[in-house]
C-alpha cells in the first residue's frame, strides 16, 4: 500500500469495515459540562481495546490538549475510529467528543453536521439542565438522532441513599423531561421514532467513572433485577458489576441498534443539513451517500502542522477520497490536493489508503483550508453549494484589542490570528479602520483566555491584550425622515428613509425590492425603483454606503442592527466618482438614522447556577448587584438550580465573585440569549464612554450635519 505499519492493531479491521456502510456509525458524545461524557468516551475506548479499563475515567484520552487536561474540561472536538465486536457482527463506530462548556459550543454545533445519532449524558441527580437542553435541540435542528445515557446512578443510592422505588420515579421523571425536548424541538417526522423509551433500547443506565451500564435488555439476559444491581453498588461491587455490565457495551448495543447507518441517515439528513438541488446528480449522490464521483467532504476542523501541512478533518459524504485527489474549495474558490489520508485516533492518526462515502477521516492537504469549508472535486460542473450554513446558538459578544509587544511579529501575529479565526467559528478577527487595533471577539472570558494562551504559545511570541469590552449595537426606536444628502460638489443626490427592521416575514413584492442585507440584519430596500436605472457600477457604490454606514452608527461607531433603509430617490451626475456616492449614502442613512430617537442594545447573557442550597440568597444578591434578575429557582437533588439574565457587560470578574462566595462549591454557565435596550441614562453614559476612548468628538452630531434641511 506504500504505508507505514499502523500502530493500533485494529486498523486493518476498521479499513475493511470503512467500505461496509450498513456497519458504519457516526456518533457523538453531549452533555452540561460535568455530567460525563468525556469519562464515557474513556469508557468506550476501553472496550474497543485502546485504554485500559482500569484508566477509564481518569485517562481523558480525548482531551489530549495542554488546556483541556489542566482544566478538565473539554474545549475542541476530537475524532477516535472504534473497532466494536459483537456476537453477531463488527461495527466501525466514528465517535466525536464534544465540549460541554457554553465558550466553546460553535465547535459542537459543526460537529452535529457530521454526525448521525448523539448520545445525551445526563447525571442522574441533576437530572436535564440547560445545556442539556441546548445542545439536545441542536442536534434535533440537524436531524441527529438522540439516545440517552442516565449518568451517575450510583449518586442516587450512595449519596442520595434512595431506595428503588424513589429511584425508578427519578429515572422515569428524567426520561418524560428528554421526551418533552423531543416533542418541543423536533420535526413532526420524528417526534415519535426518536422519543426514549427504556423498553426500546435507546436509553441506558449506568457509572461511566466506575465502568458499568446497562440497558432494560442487557439486564435481562444476565438475569440481573435493578434490586441486585443497588444492593451491588451499596456494598461497593463496582468492579463486579464492571464485569458484569460493562458499559461500552451498553452504549455500542444502543448505537448500533438506534442509530442509522450513514447510508440510511443521509438519505433523511441531506435534505435538512445541504442546500443544493436534492434531484441533481450531486444531490442524489449525497442522499445515497455514494462512492462514485463526485468527492463531497465537510470541512469540520483544521489544525496547522508543521511537518503535513494542513490538516482538515471531517465526513465524506460523496466519493471516494485518495492520495492525491485534486479537491476545490466552495467557499474561497481555491484548490487543494489530498497529501495523505488518515483514520484518527484520538491525538494520533493513523494513514489508510482511501476514505469513502459515509466515512469520518482526516486529510493532510496541500493548501490552506478553513473550518467550515466544503471540499469538491467538480467532476459535475453545476450545482455545488456549501454544507456551511449553520445557525450557531451562541454569537460572540465581547471584544478584545490584541496586539504583540514587539512591533516586528506583526506578521506572524496577524498570521496566528487568522488561523486562530479558521478554527474557532465563534471567534471574529477584525482591524479597526480608524483606531488600527486589532480586534478580536469571542463569546466570553474562558474563550478568550483559551485562545489567547493558544495564540501564545503556538507563535511563541508575547502578546498584549486590553481588558475585555463589551460589543453594543445601536438601532432606531421609530422611523426617520427621509432624509436628503449631497455630494461634494453638489451634483448629486440620495433620499434615505430609515425605520426599524423588525419583520418576521417579508412578502414576495418586498423581497424583490431588497438590494442587499448585512451581517447585523439591515436590509437596502428600492421602495420607488429608482435603483433600476443605475448601472451596476453606481448601485454597488450605494450599496458599499449603506453597508459602510451600519458597520459602525454616528452614536458611537458601534454596528448598527436591525434597519430598514428605504433608497426613496437617487439622482447621479455624469461626473460623480464611485467613493463620492458611497459617501452620500452614508450620511443620507446618518442624517435619517438620528432622527429615529437612535439608541444602544446590549448583550445579555442567560445564566445557570448550582449551588448548596443555603447559598442560594447570596448567589441572588450578586446577580441583583450587576443588575441581574433571577426568573427560577428549582431543586435538583441536592443542588439548587439558578436561572436568570445578567448583561455581559456585568460579568467581569463575576467568576472571582462566586468562587469566593461559595469557597469555589458554585457551577454555573452563562449563554448569550438576547439583546436588550439599555436604560436611557445608563446608555448616554456608555456612547460618551465609548467615544472617549475611540477618540471621537465627545458630543454626538446633530442630524443637520448629515443631511439638507
Amino acid at each position: 500500500m506504500g504505508y507505514r505499519m499502523p500502530r493500533f492493531k485494529q486498523i486493518p479491521q476498521i479499513q475493511a469495515l470503512m467500505d461496509k456502510k450498513e456497519c458504519i456509525r457516526n456518533i457523538g458524545i453531549i452533555a452540561h459540562i460535568d455530567h460525563g461524557k468525556t469519562t464515557l468516551a474513556d469508557c468506550l475506548l476501553a472496550g474497543a481495546g485502546l485504554l485500559s479499563p482500569r484508566m477509564a475515567g481518569t485517562a481523558r484520552v480525548l482531551d489530549y490538549l495542554e488546556e483541556e487536561q489542566k482544566r478538565k474540561i473539554t474545549i475542541k472536538t476530537a475524532n477516535i475510529a472504534l473497532l466494536y465486536n459483537n456476537q453477531a457482527e463488527s461495527y466501525l463506530i466514528n465517535l466525536v467528543d464534544t465540549p460541554g462548556h457554553v465558550d466553546f459550543t460553535g465547535k459542537t454545533t459543526r460537529a452535529l453536521r457530521v454526525i448521525d445519532g448523539a448520545v445525551v449524558v445526563v447525571d442522574a441527580v441533576e437530572g436535564i439542565m440547560a445545556q442539556t437542553e441546548i445542545l439536545t435541540r441542536q442536534a434535533l435542528e440537524e436531524r441527529v438522532c438522540p439516545v440517552l445515557f442516565i449518568n451517575k446512578i450510583d449518586r442516587l443510592i450512595t449519596e442520595l441513599q434512595l431506595d428503588e422505588e424513589a429511584i425508578q420515579k427519578k429515572l422515569k421523571h428524567i426520561i418524560t423531561s428528554f421526551n418533552d425536548l423531543i416533542e418541543i424541538y423536533a420535526e413532526p417526522t420524528y417526534k415519535d421514532p426518536w422519543k426514549i423509551n427504556a423498553n426500546a433500547g435507546n436509553v441506558a443506565f449506568g457509572a461511566a467513572l466506575y465502568g458499568w451500564g446497562f440497558t432494560i435488555e442487557m439486564a435481562k439476559q444476565r438475569a440481573l433485577k435493578f434490586s441486585d444491581i443497588i444492593a451491588a453498588c451499596k456494598s461497593g461491587a463496582s468492579i463486579k458489576l464492571a464485569e458484569a455490565l460493562p458499559v461500552y457495551e451498553a452504549v455500542f448495543e444502543m448505537v448500533t441498534r438506534r442509530v442509522s447507518n450513514p447510508r440510511k441517515a443521509q438519505g433523511y439528513r441531506i435534505q435538512k443539513i445541504w442546500g443544493g438541488n436534492l434531484n441533481s446528480p450531486i444531490g442524489k449522490n449525497l442522499r445515497e451517500c455514494h462512492d462514485e464521483p463526485p468527492i463531497v467532504m465537510a470541512v469540520t476542523n483544521v489544525y496547522s502542522d508543521g511537518k503535513n501541512g494542513t490538516l482538515a478533518t471531517g465526513r465524506v459524504f460523496s466519493g471516494k477520497i485518495r492520495k492525491g485527489s485534486r479537491l476545490h474549495l466552495v467557499g474561497t474558490m481555491g484548490e487543494t490536493e489530498v497529501q495523505t489520508v488518515y483514520v484518527d485516533m484520538g491525538a494520533l492518526r493513523e494513514e489508510v489508503g482511501e476514505a469513502l462515502a459515509g466515512n469520518l477521516v482526516t486529510l493532510s492537504l496541500s493548501g490552506k483550508v478553513e473550518a467550515g469549508e466544503t471540499l469538491w472535486d467538480s467532476t459535475c460542473q453545476d450545482g455545488m453549494v456549501p454544507f456551511e450554513c449553520i445557525n450557531y446558538i451562541s454569537e460572540p459578544v465581547v471584544t478584545l484589542v490584541v496586539e504583540p509587544k514587539n512591533p516586528q511579529d506583526i506578521e506572524t501575529f496577524q498570521g496566528g490570528l487568522e488561523r486562530l479565526v479558521s478554527e474557532d467559528p465563534n471567534l471574529k478577527f477584525l482591524v479597526d479602520k480608524e483606531t488600527g487595533e486589532y480586534l478580536l471577539s469571542g463569546m466570553g472570558e474562558l474563550h478568550f483566555e483559551v485562545a489567547i494562551n493558544e495564540l501564545r504559545k503556538v507563535l511563541g511570541i508575547d502578546v498584549v491584550v486590553s481588558p475585555p469590552r463589551v460589543v453594543y449595537w445601536e438601532y432606531a426606536q421609530k422611523s426617520g425622515v427621509v432624509a436628503l444628502a449631497l455630494s461634494a460638489d453638489k451634483q448629486s443626490n440620495v433620499r434615505v428613509q430609515v425605520e426599524p427592521n423588525l419583520k418576521q416575514d417579508i412578502d414576495s413584492e418586498e423581497k424583490e425590492q431588497i438590494l442587499a442585507n448585512d451581517d447585523y440584519n439591515n436590509s437596502l430596500i428600492d421602495v420607488e425603483g429608482k435603483a433600476q436605472q443605475l448601472s451596476k457600477e453606481m448601485l454597488d457604490a450605494i450599496k458599499a454606503g449603506f453597508r459602510f454606514a451600519c458597520a459602525a452608527g454616528p452614536l458611537c461607531g458601534e454596528p448598527i442592527h436591525q434597519l430598514r433603509v428605504g433608497l426613496i430617490d437617487c439622482e447621479i451626475a455624469p461626473n460623480t466618482t464611485v467613493s463620492e456616492i458611497e459617501h452620500t449614502v452614508s450620511k443620507a442613512v446618518f442624517g435619517s438614522f438620528l432622527t429615529a430617537n437612535p439608541s444602544l442594545q446590549e448583550p445579555i447573557y442567560k445564566i445557570i447556577l448550582s449551588v448548596a442550597a443555603d447559598l442560594a440568597g447570596d448567589i441572588s444578591r450578586i446577580l441583583n448587584s450587576r443588575r441581574g434578575k433571577v426568573t427560577q429557582f428549582e431543586q435538583k437533588g441536592p443542588q439548587t438550580q439558578i436561572t436568570g439574565y445578567i448583561p455581559v457587560a456585568e460579568t467581569f470578574g463575576l467568576s472571582k465573585e462566586l468562587r469566593s462566595t461559595t469557597s469555589g462549591k458554585a457551577v454555573w454557565q452563562s449563554i448569550f440569549d438576547h439583546w436588550e435596550k439599555l436604560p436611557p441614562k445608563l446608555a448616554q453614559e456608555i456612547i460618551n464612554e465609548i467615544r472617549k476612548r475611540k477618540g471621537l468628538p465627545k458630543d454626538v452630531a446633530k442630524p443637520e450635519r448629515f443631511m439638507e434641511v
